[in-house]
């Protein structure tokens, strides 16, 4: 190898020195650097164990919190829960409050309408007081009078044995009379009643009753305007056959508007279980009637008059289910000359004494809402056997060859539509109207005999109106339009519909949508639907009245009444049984 001079050519030795020299020189420019790099790292870890330092402390502070924020959210728990039973307990105390608030309202409001009751008593007996001045003045001014005050003298001694002490003086409820049932007989004019009192009342017939109503398991007071009479559909008499029938004792009690006044079959048996007795007999025992009832007691009152509503309370004492049966609108037969007896603040008295209330309509049941939310409408009824025939019989009769009309029932001036059929009479003198029934006056009597084709029947026995009917293209009930009858529910309605006969009907719009009837808002659209029956009812409509007559017996109706009276309600149970 050849030799460099003067730089211009070295040795390879020189070379390898200096070319090992340039690399240990990078060797060591790179430890430098890693050097470098480790004290960064270093410096890179001392860093980070400081974070972690801090993180560490971060986080045992923020557990601290947690724990801290947990206690506190702990113990609002436990004040949530606290004040959440303290608004309960206020929550109950103010149900509490309001309640007895309620009560106490009622209560005013029972005081109130008590002393209305007890003012309206006050003024009808300072008028009958009134009347009874003036009658005695009348009496004692009068000439026969004066003629035998002589037979008075000697008569004295022996009147004043009779009666040792004077009987109180108070006014008698009356009956009106219903639509659906006979009249009561008319009140004598210028006579006070007198309600016997227990110190009045003697044992007697009411003895004879007594043992009955001990051995009785259920016992059921039914007052009525009339007597009992089985072959009658009347509402009440079916509601005691109904009772009696199904094991219960009742004890009908029969008006009366004198205490003299007869009663026929009184204190007998009329009916199996079925007991008639007379309305003063009634009044003057029935704290000893109260005492023997030993089995389950009901009072069914249909009659709100003053003495009927007053022998609630000792009935109520000795465990008697109170229940209200609202037959008819008093009210509105007061208007019209009816039920002077009556007073409104006596019937709502009665409607909340009450432990239940029915209504024969729903016209009645929302008259008397205002007082009470729970009165359930009980619609009359009809007793198929008694019409002693086939259902549809008059609806399989071929129809006669003269086009007739018929109407069996009560006629009164108050409520019979006279004129209307008066004026249909006249339009259709072609067509015949038939009258079964009574109470035709002597002036409506003088009207209708001017016509022909009206034709008074009289009186038929029930059993036997199918022998007419059958003759009808159809029945007719023309009810004048008042208050009473948009609250009527008549009996007639459901044995027309069973005799298949169409039924033309005007004032009560309770039953327009009956099947087969035609509602008459007045008399010529009455005598519109005399022209519309041409022809016989159809089998597609006998088997819809069907279906509607299946839920319209007297059995179907009263059931629904015992069930009311069996079941817990009102005050009854309230009071101990004997």
């Amino acid at each position: 190898m050849s030799d460099l001079r003067d730089g211009v050519g070295i040795s390879f030795a020189t070379w390898q020195d200096r070319q090992l020299a340039a690399i240990l020189n990078e060797i060591r420019s790179a430890h430098a650097a890693v050097d470098g790099h480790k004290e960064k790292v270093v410096q890179e870890l001392g860093k980070l164990v400081t974070l972690l330092s801090e993180f560490t402390r971060r986080e045992d502070e923020l557990r601290a919190d947690t724990r801290l924020w947990q206690d506190k959210a702990a113990d609002l728990d436990r004040q949530l829960k606290e004040q959440t039973a303290l608004r309960a307990d206020l929550q109950i105390a103010q149900q509490r409050l309001e309640a007895e608030v309620a009560r106490l309202r009622q209560l005013e409001k029972n005081y109130a309408e008590e002393n209305q009751t007890l003012s309206s008593r006050a003024s009808a007996a300072n008028f009958e007081a009134t009347n009874l001045r003036r009658l005695v003045t009348e009496l004692h001014n009068s000439l026969s009078w004066k003629i035998t005050a002589p037979l008075r003298m000697i008569t004295k001694p022996i009147f004043e044995r009779l009666h040792p002490t004077q009987p109180n003086v108070v006014t008698s409820p009356t009956v009106g009379t219903s639509p659906t049932a006979p009249p009561a007989p008319p009140k004598p004019t210028g006579t006070i009643d007198v309600f016997p009192t227990p110190s009045q009342t003697t044992s007697g017939p009411v003895d004879a009753i007594l043992p009955e109503l001990r051995h009785a398991t259920s016992i059921a007071i039914i007052p009525c305007a009339i007597p009992f009479s089985s072959t009658l559909n009347q509402r009440p008499i079916s509601c005691a056959r109904y009772l009696a029938d199904h094991g219960t004792t009742v004890l009908y009690v029969a008006w009366q508007w004198l205490p003299e006044e007869e009663v026929p079959q009184a204190w007998k048996e009329v009916y199996p279980r079925v007991f008639h007795i007379p309305l003063y007999g009634f009044q003057g025992n029935v704290e000893a009637i109260a005492a023997a009832s030993y089995g389950k007691g009901a009072y069914l009152s249909t009659l709100p008059s003053p003495g009927l509503v007053d022998v609630v309370r000792p009935l109520r004492a000795a465990g008697y289910h109170i229940h209200y049966d609202i037959m008819d609108d008093w009210e509105g037969f007061h208007k019209g000359g009816e039920a002077p007896w009556f007073s409104a603040p006596v019937e709502h008295e009665m409607v909340i004494l009450a432990d239940t209330v029915t209504a024969v309509s729903d016209r009645l049941a929302e008259k008397f809402s205002h007082l009470r939310t729970d009165i359930a409408v009980v619609r009359n009824g009809y007793q198929p056997a008694a019409l002693a025939s086939e259902q549809f019989v008059a609806a399989h009769a071929p129809l006669s060859e003269k086009k007739t009309i018929g109407y069996f029932g009560h006629f009164s001036d108050a409520w019979f539509d006279w004129d209307t059929v008066l004026y249909a009479a006249g339009k259709r003198p072609d067509v015949e109207f038939e009258l079964i029934g009574w109470g035709i006056s002597e002036p409506t009597r003088m009207r209708i005999e001017k016509l022909p084709n009206i034709k008074p029947i009289g009186i038929v026995p029930q059993a036997e109106l199918h022998k007419y009917a059958r003759n009808w293209w159809g029945g007719m009930i023309p009810f004048q339009p008042t208050d009473v009858s948009a609250a009527v529910d008549p009996l007639k309605v459901y044995e027309y519909l069973h005799l298949g006969l169409p039924s033309i009907v005007t004032g009560i719009s309770g039953i327009a949508k009956y099947p087969l009837v035609d509602y008459a808002e007045n008399r010529d659209r009455f005598v519109d639907a005399i022209d519309r029956i041409t022809s016989r009812p159809n089998a597609q409509l006998l088997a819809e009245v069907e279906r509607f007559l299946k839920d319209c017996t007297w059995d179907e109706r009263f059931a629904k009444l015992k069930a009311m009276l069996e079941a817990p309600a009102g005050l009854a149970f309230l009071y101990a049984k004997r």
